[in-house]
């Protein structure tokens, strides 16, 4: 009797911690301003064919079959009220737009997309005018089952991640009705290469935490000083890279090392060794800026989960600068390859 007593106040604290710890609830919010009057942007999301171009989960298979329906009646029936989907790795999903009244600024959404979600998420668009300029607003908000709610923190990262590239493709594709000719907005691209295996390198490495300040300020501080030390005698024999041994996005915390191939090393203060990368990785080719550099891992995870893979925690994450500062004029245009080690 009191084992059984014991094992329902066990259970029911177990329960009420659940419920008290894991909401299930998860919000994300990305804004931006752009030089493009906001009646121009209103007519073209009003459109919902307009869409397929920049929605962040069609990208992961661009050959999936897209079509539209039309639900509504009255002034709402010229344009679609829903963009369908349908795909091997992105599954049946779909996004349907609400009517709003006439003249309205905000276009909110109920997006079912179970291959990235799994329940219906809102996917809202806000507009406010700023003189000749408009603030776009994209919001993310979702509910977890009950027995999910422990991966609440894993679909805020992601759901944020989502807005956030949704917004730069959205900013990329209104760009057309800028008016400023000195900004131009420019989405990420990205190029999935499958599995791979990664070659041994001979390279000089120093190691790396970023805590409290940007990850590109602490890579480029730590690339200058590996140059610095190996002297002009000394260049590099192949692209830098960066080795991610931990990276934790929520609290903005990474560790790992940061390298530069080397070959015929004449004498100095730094070391050579071996870099051993074992086991199989998928390979992601990102090119767009190292601010946004966080969405290739996004995305490759994202195309990891798709193939019902599982990553492998115990190797490093790899990041190899192929084209940067040095060999291009603009950072839209800077190469990264992105490698996640799986299981």
């Amino acid at each position: 009797m009191l084992v059984t007593l014991f094992l329902i106040m066990l259970f029911s604290a177990v329960l009420l911690a659940y419920l008290f710890l894991f909401r299930g609830r998860f919000f994300s919010r990305q804004n931006a301003v752009i030089d493009a009057p906001i009646d121009a942007i209103t007519e073209d999301l009003s459109d919902l064919t307009n869409w397929q171009v920049w929605l962040p989960w069609l990208i992961y298979e661009p050959k999936s079959y897209v079509d539209f329906e039309y639900l509504n009646s009255g002034i709402h029936s010229v344009f679609p009220s829903c963009l369908v989907w349908q795909g091997k790795l992105i599954k049946d999903g779909h996004i349907t737009l609400k009517p709003a009244r006439s003249g309205a600024h905000y276009f909110h959404t109920l997006l079912e997309a179970p291959a990235f979600y799994p329940n219906d998420v809102h996917f809202n668009i806000d507009l406010t005018k700023q003189k000749e300029r408009t603030l776009i607003t994209i919001q993310i908000t979702g509910k977890l089952p009950f027995l999910t709610r422990w991966k609440q923190k894993n679909y805020s990262i992601r759901s944020d991640k989502d807005a956030e590239l949704a917004l730069l493709k959205l900013l990329a594709y209104l760009n057309k009705y800028s008016k400023a000719s000195s900004h131009e907005y420019n989405a990420p691209t990205f190029e999935w290469l499958n599995k791979t295996k990664l070659d041994n390198v001979d390279a000089v490495t120093r190691p790396f935490v970023v805590s409290n300040q940007p990850m590109s300020q602490k890579m480029d501080q730590g690339f200058h000083d590996l140059i610095t030390e190996l002297g002009p005698e000394n260049p590099p024999a192949g692209p830098s890279f960066a080795l991610y041994k931990k990276a934790d996005i929520a609290h903005h915390y990474f560790s790992g090392r940061l390298g530069i191939p080397v070959q015929n090393l004449v004498p100095c203060e730094l070391c050579p060794e071996r870099i051993v990368l074992r086991g199989n990785y998928l390979h992601l080719r990102y090119i767009g800026c190292y601010q946004n550099l966080s969405l290739a891992w996004h995305v490759l995870y994202s195309f990891m989960r798709l193939h019902n893979l599982k990553p492998h925690r115990r190797h490093y994450g790899v990041e190899v600068f192929e084209a940067g500062p040095m060999q291009k004029n603009s950072s839209k245009d800077f190469i990264t390859s992105v490698y996640l080690p799986i299981k």
